[in-house]
């Protein structure tokens, strides 16, 4: 059906031709129905902009005609033809979406006005919500490249913290790779122990990080082949104080404070520098402690031979209670093997 710009729907044959008369004067197109059925059929057909009804018509009246046309398009602008004696009910069509009531008999230029405005609000309340949907497709868009920024951000963060933690590793005679397995036993337990996800990454920066202090001490000490005197185990048991005070300067490592000022202690009190005990003990610290312990048992060091998985577990069992915390030992039991094994193999890998 040809695209109009106004449907008249008036049940008087004369009313709609005077209507049809005026309209076509101003250069409108125009389409006629007899009654609100009709018109509504017109309308479904062929979806004019305005619609121009007369309230009192047989079959179906204006209100209805009115109310079905805006539920098929809310755009539809409407304007109700009422006499003297239907003006309340022209006025309620209004609360119904009509976008004005106009009084019989006609006067020209006050319809022509009327219907010129329906078009413009008509035409300003899609241009509003197209605008209104761009801003959000924007939002959408801005949210989506602002996320993407965070997470590559984020894996810049975990990349230089990996780097570092290596770097660690390859000063600490004995300990390539260290970090990196450390790294993914605490996750895997802190998993099985119920932490949050959103808890990890800090976990993470804690456990890559628990070793930064010993920027601070002095290679003579640090790579000493033999035993430490007692003096120069006080001054390598000053490395979890040191490495607190590089990382609690950086904003965005704080929460890896705990790990590095704490991963010395032990659940029964005995370990350093604070003596902490039991739950004193940050959460992520105790489970540093616990996946510390299994690589060194389970990697040669130079003061040890490297021993099977079995046998790892086991010291840890013996140790639960006294080292570590027996809540996270049974966390560390539920990793399943296969996910340490993959572990120990990727942190070989370039």
């Amino acid at each position: 059906m040809e695209r109009c710009d106004i449907l008249i729907v008036d049940d008087d044959r004369q009313v709609r031709e005077v209507l049809h008369q005026i309209f076509l004067g101003a250069n409108y197109k125009c389409l006629l129905a007899n009654d609100g059925r009709e018109g509504l059929e017109v309308f479904r057909a062929s979806r004019p902009p305005l619609t121009v009804t007369d309230l009192k018509m047989p079959v179906m009246g204006g209100i209805e005609l009115l109310q079905q046309v805006r539920q098929a398009d809310p755009d539809a602008a409407v304007i109700v033809l009422t006499g003297a004696a239907d003006v309340k009910t022209a006025i309620a069509s209004l609360k119904l979406g009509a976008y004005d009531f106009i009084m019989k008999p006609v006067n020209v230029d006050e319809l022509l006005i009327a219907a010129e405005r329906a078009f413009e609000r008509r035409q300003l309340l899609i241009e509003r919500r197209q605008y209104q949907e761009l801003l959000e497709r924007r939002v959408v868009e801005a949210t989506h490249d602002l996320e993407q920024a965070y997470r590559q951000l984020q894996d810049t963060y975990r990349t230089t913290l990996e780097a570092l933690g290596s770097a660690l590793d390859t000063r600490d005679v004995g300990t390539e790779s260290h970090s990196r397995r450390v790294h993914g036993y605490a996750l895997a337990t802190a998993r099985e122990y119920g932490v949050p996800e959103k808890d990890l990454t800090e976990l993470a920066h804690g456990v890559l990080l628990h070793d930064i202090g010993k920027i601070g001490i002095p290679d003579a000490i640090l790579l000493k082949p033999g035993p430490l005197t007692p003096e120069e185990w006080q001054i390598m048991r000053r490395h979890p104080e040191i490495g607190k005070q590089l990382v609690e300067k950086i904003p965005f490592l704080r929460g890896a404070v705990p790990i590095v000022y704490a991963h010395h202690e032990k659940w029964d009190g005995t370990g350093y520098p604070r003596g902490l005990k039991g739950e004193e003990i940050p959460l992520g610290a105790r489970i540093f402690m616990v996946v510390d312990a299994f690589d060194a048992i389970t990697f040669d060091r130079p003061y040890s031979k490297a021993q099977p998985i079995d046998a790892a577990k086991a010291e840890i069992k013996r140790c639960s209670g006294k080292h570590f915390d027996p809540g996270v030992v049974t966390a560390f039991f539920q990793v399943p093997e296969a996910l340490l094994a993959e572990i120990r193999r990727k942190s070989v890998e370039p």
